[in-house]
């Protein structure tokens, strides 16, 4: 939007009236200025409201004096300054950039661009122009520069404020990633986040294009979960940015730290129905990302990308970590902006006050068979060597729920195993036969990790830990709520006890008991368990498995002998289908000398094959095995479950070898046990990627409970009475920090 007004001179000095353009998103400010040069004969005055018709303006109307707000929504002044002087018909306008919140930093990046002057806001128009030398015309001035008064203007900034090397948006973000300790981006290329991928060609960080954009996000969340470190990806808008919708889901369900840089179209475009924009006006990209990620927010100009990119990582990374969306419109990861100075860091910590350390140590030494949950959220930092050490001083057996298995080694005595999905009888047994002290921590006791809410789990004294209080009291009430890092928790459970002495409990535990079901009888295919036993004995011990969701997670979760702490990389929270094969990728990326492998339904590799295009490009060895039942074996069950009748869902043809081998990969199909043992020496050095495609027999499942039943009938929120079966007695319900 802009206006014109023009007053027909009256003598011969003004013949030649300056032409000066006012460029503010401020109305009250131009109509301000507007009323006070109405009446001028020497001053032809154009008004704009936006940068982007201020440079159209200035193409055709050549104006003799710009001064032009510095904040403004699309193009700001600083990079429309720039372009100005970077054009050779433009470049000897003069230019005069006004804010309110001058200082030093922006005079700097107004001298750096070209600006005759940097001055505060609001602007004396009238003062710059009033005398005769103010209001000739430049081509009446020697050197192309103005008369004084306004060569005080053009020579005002001050010298002594050295200015701050500017850079290209992206540059400078990509150099932040670096400082952050970001080694790998994964995504696709497109054009609105071209610039961003155009300053990673400067970096040292490795670009891993995948693809498919959600291929990018598993990816991501994987390599988070595995190196502990944030882990980003880089898409384009529109379908760039919906693609990976389904991995910014999982990576929130599953509390990832992973940052998702989104290209945007420019501010300016904003609303007017260009191709893929994203914004507000259009398809709302950080309004859809908003409920499922800790923050979500479009980088309004350039000057504020290096603070909100400090908040977004911190974000990720504090309390129960997870994803963080950023919108970058391309006229900001293109504009210049300079580095800033900045000071201060952003930390969350917490403390579990010494008396609730007390009173737990207190409840479990003296409970009769207490027990320990310990979920996904004890796998970071030190916490499975604090849990080890708590078990091993109080004699208190482990159960972990299906994410967290590893976390507590399986062939230690006291171990139970896993509980819930894919879980083992020996928990099962354990509970049934009464539990008087449950501590759970870091799991937030959904049905997947409680046996569908068992009500074994309401036990007289339940000790829940979380870093996340939202997950606290969620599905059972407990008697003690402490928020709180499970390795905070766990250090400081260790240090009151480690000074006391050891309990003592009569073989408390059995150690891991798996369930035993027959082999399969046809000649042509294999039970999944004994595949799984097959895989374990030709991969190395410290191998790490990442598994899918279908029937093959419930043996693997059942039969993986997992005694690493971060040897069973699972997304559960979503359930998402084709995760496995670009978690694999993540994984081997941040552990490049394990062997990784990924356990993955046919059904699953039909959604995410082509990811083994991903790990041949970037010539990463994992190993993929196909439990191929030529179904969708566990949906086809669960409608027989539910509906008395099984449908059939088939995933034929698939050619899980032919695929594979277009892709690049080393193959092989095998149908007993004796072909798969045969696949050892390939395994062991083959330096790309193996797919094994392993005929399953779908008929052989492993007993599960009825999940539709189970939440038909959840745990009461009652709050268990003061004593117990065992006659312990517990603490009235309170919340321990």
């Amino acid at each position: 939007m802009s206006f014109h007004i023009s007053t027909e001179p009256t003598s011969a000095s003004a013949l030649h009236p300056l032409r000066v353009l006012v460029v503010d998103d401020d109305a009250l400010q131009l109509r301000a200025v507007q009323r006070r040069l109405a009446s001028s004969k020497s001053v032809m005055l154009t008004v704009v409201d936006n940068a982007i018709d201020a440079l159209l303006a200035i193409g055709t109307m050549k104006p003799d004096l710009v001064v032009m707000d510095v904040f403004m929504p699309g193009l700001d002044g600083i990079e429309a300054c720039r372009r100005i002087k970077a054009n050779p018909e433009t470049r000897d306008v003069k230019v005069i950039l006004a804010s309110a919140a001058m200082g030093e930093d922006l005079i700097a990046q107004a001298r750096a661009v070209g600006a005759s002057n940097a001055v505060s806001k609001p602007v004396d128009l009238m003062a710059l122009i009033e005398n005769k030398a103010a209001v000739e015309r430049p081509a009446r001035l020697a050197s192309g520069t103005l008369a004084p008064p306004l060569s005080a203007l053009v020579n005002g900034i001050p010298a002594a404020a050295e200015p701050a090397p500017m850079v290209r948006g992206a540059d400078l973000l990509v150099s932040m990633l670096e400082e952050a300790g970001v080694d790998v981006v994964f995504g696709l290329p497109g054009g609105a986040i071209s610039p961003v991928h155009d300053a990673l060609l400067d970096s040292k960080i490795r670009v891993v294009t995948t693809r498919h954009e959600a291929g990018a996000m598993f990816a991501a969340a994987a390599h988070a979960r595995a190196s502990g470190k944030l882990a980003v990806v880089a898409v384009t808008s529109g379908p760039g940015v919906l693609n990976s919708m389904t991995g910014l889901a999982t990576a929130w369900c599953d509390g990832v730290p992973v940052l998702l840089l989104v290209g945007e179209v420019p501010r300016a475009a904003h609303g007017k129905g260009v191709l893929q924009d994203g914004s507000s006006h259009g398809l709302q990209i950080v309004e859809m990302a908003r409920h499922v990620s800790k923050l979500a927010l479009e980088v309004p100009r350039a000057s504020a990308l290096p603070h909100l990119l400090r908040r977004g990582i911190a974000t990720a990374l504090s309390g129960r970590q997870g994803p963080v969306v950023m919108t970058l419109p391309i006229d900001v990861t293109t504009a210049q902006v300079a580095a800033p100075r900045v000071s201060g860091s952003i930390t969350m910590a917490g403390m579990v006050e010494p008396e609730s350390l007390d009173e737990v140590a207190h409840l479990i030494r003296h409970a009769k068979r207490p027990l320990i949950l310990a979920g996904s959220g004890i796998r970071s930092h030190n916490a499975p060597l604090r849990l080890r050490a708590v078990a091993e001083l109080l004699s208190c057996p482990v159960a972990t729920t299906p994410k967290g298995k590893g976390v507590f080694p399986e062939d230690h005595p006291l171990a139970l195993g896993v509980l819930g999905l894919g879980g083992h009888p020996s928990t099962r047994a354990y509970l049934e036969s009464g539990v008087d002290v449950i501590v759970a921590i870091g799991t937030s006791l959904g049905d997947m990790s409680t046996d569908g809410f068992s009500p074994l789990l309401q036990s007289a004294t339940l000790i829940h830990v979380d870093i996340d209080a939202r997950q606290v009291g969620k599905s059972y009430a407990p008697t003690h709520a402490i928020v709180a890092s499970a390795h905070e928790f766990l250090g400081g459970l260790a240090d009151r006890i480690s000074a006391q002495p050891r309990t003592v409990r009569a073989n408390p535990t059995a150690g891991v008991v798996r369930a035993t079901i027959a082999s399969s009888t046809r000649t042509d295919r294999i039970a999944s368990h004994d595949a799984i036993d097959g895989i374990q004995r030709m991969l190395p011990d410290d191998t790490i498995y990442t598994v899918d969701s279908g029937e093959h997670f419930l043996f693997s979760a059942h039969y993986l002998r997992t005694n690493h702490p971060d040897s069973f990389l699972v997304m559960t929270g979503l359930g998402s289908m084709g995760q496995s094969i670009p978690a694999a990728i993540g994984a081997q990326l941040a552990h490049p000398e394990r062997s990784v492998a990924a356990i993955v339904g046919d059904g699953c590799f039909a959604m995410n094959a082509f990811e083994v295009a991903t790990a041949v490009a970037e010539r990463l060895p994992i190993r993929v095995f196909v439990f191929n039942d030529q179904k969708l074996g566990m949906v086809e069950d669960g409608h027989k479950a539910v509906y008395g009748r099984k449908p059939s869902y088939p995933t034929n043809p698939l050619d899980v070898c032919l695929v594979a081998r277009g892709l690049g990969a080393a193959t092989m199909r095998v149908e007993t046990i004796e072909q798969l043992a045969a696949c050892a020496d390939l395994l062991a050095h083959h330096p790309g990627p193996v797919v094994i495609d392993v005929a399953i027999d779908g008929e052989i499942h492993l007993p599960k409970i009825d999940r539709v039943a189970a939440m038909k009938e959840r745990p009461t929120a009652e709050a268990p009475s003061a004593s117990n079966a065992f006659g312990v007695s517990v603490i009235p319900p309170r919340v321990l920090n």
